[in-house]
């Protein structure tokens, strides 16, 4: 077997895990000395501190791989924007015109690189139980499993938001000699990945005041504008939690859990880095890029005259207004602005570009070292409100939903709009997805998650008028379906 999945812990030491004990880059901080250049049977096998350090650095790099792939494929799906390029059709075509998507070409992406990550975090933890206590303590070592299971953590979470009720492998660290790892349901990949975290939070918990035995990069430890310092373990577990709490609120909507779920994440959130202070709202986790050479960097950052990625026409249209009625949201004017090359592809005359996202700009121009969020305190907000509705506190639900209204928004107060504690569920979620819509606009695919999660599929516009389509899910890559000898999709 020569899938993803059959790449385990120690079956190959490939190309890939070579990239990762190598540091994958050439910034300052990725490109980490490695005198030794050890393989991956001499990590696994002879681990010391320094190759350690090395694969950590290797984990943290690998995390940010799809992040680009993620935010304008699932953007697309959600009518966020589009990638009108024109280098290649189906980046265009797909999410507009098949309801169900096929399993290549840009429905079957954004799996392979979740699974390397997750391979390389085994790889990483199994060399990490065999080194000597002389060299990396077991408070060290607590500390280092608590970040890797933390990302391992979120990569499975990046998976199962893509491919939703199709579920997919967790069982993935086994013998190479073992089958293709099965598929188990949505649910049990979110209770997967809360497991990891959990797990991770008490490794965190129990390195107590010591040290990561490697550094942190500087989007994760304050280095960056809005980003804070997560560089230490009891710092790192603010972050956990943070993620946590996401995913028990994305597991209520997406199993019978519900209110258990959405209790749990209220307590996940009060142990994270949430503030609530509307100066904090950017601030918060983020990947790092940088234009070094060898170093990989943000093109979401894409300038006005280029042709690549644009705004959907629907995110200026669908604005709620600002007292007046004539501003519209302050979240619109903040991120989009016109194009200076537009561009019409592939027959699509109502999805022109026209306009193009700032959200990646710094001091108003490109910056292909601009971060990229992975989960930000205006996100806690609205996660916490939403956990707080449907829980019964409805009066401190809709506080945070002004908060965000009115600070990120400059909207007048939800009342405004006739949203009140009397309000049915129905016309919560409306304001909650309109508020994530636009906090989290070309971010991490929201609109499309959100309107899937809560049967709301029918409020992203299909169009084109005829032949359009939005798809629920993205399919499993054709070579994971073939290897199981399944149909496509390999549905559990």
């Amino acid at each position: 077997m020569t899938t993803t999945l059959t790449l385990r812990r120690l079956a190959v030491a490939g190309a890939a895990v070579g990239a990762l004990l190598l540091g994958y880059s050439c910034t300052s901080f990725f490109d980490v000395k490695n005198t030794n250049q050890p393989n991956l049977e001499d990590l696994v096998n002879n681990p010391t501190r320094g190759k350690l350090t090395v694969a950590a650095t290797g984990i943290l790099s690998n995390a940010r791989g799809d992040i680009e792939s993620l935010v304008w494929r699932l953007g697309s799906l959600g009518r966020e924007g589009i990638n009108l390029s024109g280098n290649n059709q189906p980046d265009y075509q797909e999410p507009y015109f098949l309801s169900a998507l096929i399993g290549s070409g840009f429905g079957g992406a954004l799996w392979g690189g979740r699974y390397a990550g997750i391979r390389d975090a085994n790889i990483y933890l199994d060399a990490l139980a065999r080194v000597s206590t002389a060299e990396v303590s077991d408070a060290e070592k607590a500390a280092s499993r608590g970040m890797a299971n933390t990302f391992k953590a979120l990569a499975f979470l990046y998976i199962v938001e893509t491919r939703d009720s199709l579920g997919a492998p967790v069982d993935v660290d086994r013998p190479i000699t073992d089958p293709p790892a099965p598929f188990v349901r949505k649910d049990s990949v979110y209770g997967y990945v809360l497991g990891l975290l959990d797990s991770a939070r008490a490794d965190l918990v129990r390195a107590g005041a010591t040290a990561f035995p490697f550094p942190m990069p500087p989007a994760l430890s304050a280095g960056k504008a809005n980003t804070l310092d997560f560089s230490t373990p009891a710092l790192f577990v603010t972050f956990n939690r943070a993620l946590a709490a996401k995913a028990r609120v994305l597991r209520a909507t997406a199993s019978s859990c519900g209110t258990p779920c959405y209790t749990a994440a209220l307590t996940d959130l009060a142990a994270s880095f949430l503030t609530n202070r509307p100066a904090d709202f950017p601030k918060g986790a983020y990947f790092d890029f940088s234009n070094a050479a060898g170093d990989a960097s943000n093109g979401l950052s894409d300038p006005l005259n280029s042709v690549t990625y644009y705004a959907h026409p629907s995110d200026s249209v669908d604005a709620q207004r600002q007292p007046g009625g004539t501003t519209p949201d302050q979240r619109v004017l903040n991120k989009i602005v016109p194009a200076v090359d537009t561009q019409v592809l592939g027959g699509i005359s109502e999805i022109p570009g026209k306009q193009k996202f700032v959200i990646y700009f710094t001091t108003g121009s490109p910056d292909p070292a601009h971060p990229v969020p992975i989960i930000r305190d205006e996100e806690l907000v609205l996660l916490r409100a939403e956990a707080e509705w449907f829980t019964g506190a409805k009066a401190a639900a809709l506080a945070d939903i002004d908060s965000v209204r009115v600070n990120a928004g400059k909207l007048a107060p939800a009342a405004s709009i006739g949203l009140t504690i009397a309000s049915v569920d129905s016309v919560f979620v409306k304001e909650l997805l309109y508020n994530r819509r636009y906090s989290l606009l070309w971010e991490q695919g929201t609109r499309w998650l959100d309107a899937r999660r809560f049967n709301r599929m029918g409020d992203i516009p299909k169009a084109p008028p005829t032949g359009g389509n939005v798809a629920r899910v993205m399919p499993v890559p054709d070579p994971e379906c073939s290897a199981r000898g399944l149909q496509p999709n390999c549905a559990p």
